[in-house]
């Protein structure tokens, strides 16, 4: 707690000290004139001493300082010879006079300091036990908004003020907390804004006005985790002992404010996390569950389709090839999900090898001539492709991906187009259709597991772009989707050579 400076000890005294004063030396001087026939005039001069002594333990410094100086005038004009004049004849009376200025006024302001170092011990010790209770009162509480509201409620008691505690909502604005006990006025907000942004304290006071005492102070413990706002029952200012007590009281609750916060965030990230690992250990149980019956499934439809005794009705073939779509459709979806789990969990490792990117396009178009049956399938690469150092597998469900996505997004008919090059030491593997693109709001998720957009045609999972994100990045690659200037979408693969030798 910073203390005034002692040169600054004079001004504690009020005016109403200094007339009392004033009023105690002159009734003494009134009384001393009809003892001085039993005690002497000398003697006079060490009853005012001791009345400037202990008149020194009730009043300020400068009322004591002055009481010693009319004393001593006093003694001097009425009571020293001669009378009625501040002459001094004798040379011992001079002495006297002199020793008694200096022994009142030393004393007087010795005692002065004695009862200042006293308040101050006072006020530390008050200062001590009041912030041990507030700190038990918040520590007590059940939850944010109790502890809130016993942190209110407290300071209001010590500093017989009303209170607001005002915190940074998601968008940064403050706002007023329901445990406050006055309402900011809408001209004061930015006042209390600029308080929390700069962490200094501020008033809403204006000298010789009725209005009553606001002091807006930073809740800081480190960081600013929002403002309180004290408004005084009284229309003066505060002391400094209180403005003092109040940096105290914000930064204790600040410190515990920041605690409810980490532990809400701690929380919140543990239950993603453990969320995330549940989900992750239910899909994986489940992908590899269903593989089972999925593999029975289609064993035993390769089997019905080589019935020949009865053989089988076109109607009976029918419904076979659909069961075996379907299941190589839940197949690859189970792929998916596994693959996703993989990559979540950080397993998936890329296995370099040198591979011919011909061939890389090739096995793609390949693995989805049947879905790209009813488009024009383009293919152009560049004559210069060197052998590139990939994960043939991982790549190959990338750029496969990427044409199934194509297919299943645009109408028949229209051409999908497939271009490998090599440009500025980066592969770029390119999916460019005719379809209808992607909507501007979408193409910054595309990529997100399980997005799909407001237009897109009904079927798919959302993870076959989320996965070639992920096998791409996991290469030192990028993935990026874009609108084409003619309409229709591209999505481009890039990897760069050096990285990927390196890695190699």
């Amino acid at each position: 707690m910073n203390e005034d400076a002692p040169s600054n000890r004079l001004q504690e005294s009020t005016l109403r000290e200094y007339l009392i004063a004033v009023a105690i030396v002159g009734a003494v001087a009134w009384l001393a004139k009809y003892a001085v026939p039993l005690l002497g005039y000398r003697a006079i001069a060490w009853v005012f001493l001791a009345v400037v002594v202990v008149m020194a333990v009730f009043v300020g410094r400068g009322a004591t300082l002055l009481a010693a100086i009319v004393s001593a005038l006093v003694w001097d004009y009425f009571f020293e010879q001669p009378l009625y004049s501040f002459y001094i004849a004798s040379t011992e009376d001079r002495i006297l006079f002199l020793t008694y200025v200096v022994i009142a006024v030393t004393l007087g302001q010795l005692v002065a300091q004695i009862r200042a170092q006293e308040k101050v011990e006072r006020e530390r010790q008050e200062r001590a036990t009041v912030l041990q209770v507030l700190t038990r009162e918040l520590a007590e509480a059940a939850d944010f908004d109790e502890m809130l509201k016993r942190a209110v409620q407290y300071t209001a008691g010590i500093f017989n003020a009303e209170i607001a505690i005002l915190l940074p909502s998601y968008s940064g604005e403050l706002c007023l907390h329901p445990a406050s006990t006055f309402k900011i006025a809408q001209d004061e907000y930015p006042l209390a804004a600029r308080v929390f942004d700069q962490g200094k304290a501020a008033d809403k006071f204006a000298p010789n006005s009725s209005l009553r005492a606001t002091v807006y102070m930073p809740l800081t413990h480190g960081a600013t985790a929002g403002v309180i706002g004290v408004r005084f029952k009284e229309s003066r200012a505060p002391t400094s002992y209180q403005r003092n007590l109040m940096g105290a009281f914000s930064q204790q609750i600040a410190a515990v404010i920041q605690r409810y916060q980490m532990q809400e965030v701690s929380e919140k990230a543990r239950l993603l996390a453990e969320s995330e690992r549940l989900s992750k250990t239910l899909l994986n149980s489940i992908s590899h569950e269903i593989r089972t019956p999925l593999a029975v499934i289609q064993t035993a439809t390769t089997h019905m389709v080589e019935f020949r005794d009865p053989p089988l009705s076109a109607f009976q073939k029918m419904m076979i090839t659909e069961i075996q779509e379907a299941t190589d459709r839940l197949n690859r979806l189970v792929g998916k999900v596994l693959d996703m789990t993989r990559l979540e969990s950080g397993r998936l490792k890329p296995k370099f090898d040198i591979c011919e990117v011909s061939e890389l396009v090739m096995m793609a178009e390949a693995e989805t001539r049947k879905e790209l049956a009813q488009h024009k399938l383009k293919i152009e690469l560049a004559a210069d492709l060197p052998p590139v150092p990939m994960d043939f597998e991982l790549m190959l469900h990338s750029l496969a991906n990427l044409m199934s996505n194509a297919a299943f997004h645009t109408p028949a008919g229209t051409e999908v187009k497939v271009t490998a090059a090599v440009k500025d030491r980066t592969l770029r593997l390119s999916v460019a259709d005719h379809g209808p693109g992607i909507p501007a709001e979408s193409i910054a998720h595309v990529f997100e597991k399980f997005y799909r957009a407001p237009t897109a045609r009904t079927g798919g999972t959302g993870l076959g772009l989320s996965l070639v994100k992920g096998f791409v990045e996991a290469h030192g690659g990028r993935a990026t989707a874009e609108n084409r200037t003619g309409g229709g979408a591209m999505f481009t693969i890039s990897l760069p050579l050096k990285d990927i030798s390196q890695s190699g």
